[in-house]
Formats: structure tokens, C-alpha cells, sequence
């Protein structure tokens, strides 16, 4: 069943995303094609994906539910509320 997600975006990624969003899934889906959707209907976040992962990997970026630190495999239910970081920090 359709429900909303509420999406929280952290710096720098707040910085194209904006610092919330709301997301409408309606089914399931796993965590990494969620990330490559983000991707791909937003071009402005392929400047955080290192040169040479373009293709589609995901691991520049990090997302929690709750507490737990997701995985590619991992499968986001309708509903669900995410924090999404970006996983390559300089300092």
C-alpha cells in the first residue's frame, strides 16, 4: 500500500535536495535502487558520486532508518523515514 516517506538530507546534499523531502513509494524497494532513482531524477546528485562510479554505486552515500545503518540489499517499506548522508567527507 502507497505511503509517504519523509527523506532528510544532510550537508552537502541538503544543499541540492533541500533539507526535507516527501516521497510517495508504492511498494517496497530495496535501498540501493532507491538511491539510483534519487540519482538519476536528480542530476545534481551525481557530483557526489566519485569519478569512475557513475554507473550506478551507491556507496558514496550513507542512509540510516533510525538508528540502523542501511545496506544496497536492505529494502525500504512504504512509509519508512530516512536520513540520507553523504558517505565521502573531506577532513
Amino acid at each position: 500500500m502507497a505511503a509517504p516517506s519523509r527523506i532528510r538530507w544532510y550537508p552537502p546534499l541538503d544543499s541540492v535536495k533541500g533539507r526535507e523531502t516527501e516521497l510517495v513509494l508504492e511498494a517496497p524497494i530495496l535501498m540501493g535502487d532507491l538511491l539510483k532513482r534519487f540519482c538519476h531524477e536528480d542530476a545534481g546528485l551525481q557530483r557526489f558520486i566519485p569519478t569512475g562510479m557513475e554507473g550506478g554505486d551507491v556507496a558514496s552515500f550513507m542512509v540510516l532508518q533510525g538508528e540502523k545503518l542501511l545496506r544496497p540489499s536492505d529494502v525500504i517499506q512504504p512509509g519508512a523515514d530516512l536520513d540520507i548522508l553523504s558517505a565521502i567527507d573531506g577532513g
